[in-house]
């Protein structure tokens, strides 16, 4: 199974401006700098606990390339944001689109297509370690708590797997997320590649893949290992 994140596969060839990163480059932009505010020191690029979050999609549509543009990037922030506190186990403070701006200290473009009306990009966002500590209270994300035998532990995941979720139709891929994301077992869910009938996931559970696949099979939710490409099958349907 091929899946693909909807890029505007087929769509015409949009002609990019000189000064634009062509298709595939990558490209450092400060964060401030598409606000028009100075620049910040950018945060370091390294296994940071989730604070850099690559293939991040930025996708929009306005009345001009360039609000387009900024829209997207926007969108990008907080699916990157959005990422980072999944991946901590936390939900977060609600946060606008400027607050979460602020944040990010710089921002990579790993691919663009621009068109009259439309941006469809794919960026790798950096965050700033000091800043999200502040704006989470202090700290990171709270430490694991060990749960009783046979139980899901709360805290964030410690172990992360890749699955591809199959389903019929609409209301099944929106019953599934719910049932997921509800699941004890389940610490994060995040999306890295959609079609009209699977998902490709990236899963961060609380337990080993074993344990929270006997846990999730009673909330009506099959994860079992899968040939080929994607280490896991995620399915409705359970003990």
């Amino acid at each position: 199974m091929i899946l693909a994140l909807c890029l505007g596969a087929g769509a015409a060839r949009a002609q990019t401006e000189p000064a634009q990163a062509q298709p595939g480059a990558a490209q450092a932009i400060p964060a401030q700098a598409l606000s028009g505010q100075p620049a910040a020191a950018p945060a370091g690029d390294s296994a940071n606990g989730g604070l850099t979050q690559r293939g991040v999609p930025a996708e929009a549509t306005a009345e001009n390339g360039v609000l387009a543009r900024e829209r997207a990037l926007a969108s990008g922030r907080r699916i990157a944001w959005e990422r980072y506190l999944a991946e901590l186990g936390q939900s977060g403070p609600s946060l606008s689109d400027q607050q979460i701006e602020n944040l990010v200290s710089s921002i990579v473009i790993e691919q663009e297509r621009t068109a009259p009306t439309r941006y469809t990009g794919r960026i790798t966002v950096n965050f700033n370690a000091s800043r999200v500590q502040r704006t989470l209270g202090g700290g990171g994300g709270a430490p694991p708590i060990a749960g009783a035998a046979g139980q899901a532990a709360s805290g964030p995941a410690s172990t992360w797997v890749e699955a591809v979720a199959v389903y019929a139709s609409l209301g099944e891929w929106v019953e599934l997320q719910r049932r997921l994301k509800a699941a004890p077992p389940v610490a994060s869910v995040s999306l890295q590649a959609i079609a009209v009938d699977a998902a490709r996931l990236r899963l961060g559970l609380r337990l080993p893949p074993e344990e929270a696949a006997a846990q999730l099979a009673p909330l009506g939710l099959t994860l079992a290992p899968a040939t080929g490409a994607a280490a896991w099958r995620l399915l409705l349907g359970g003990g």
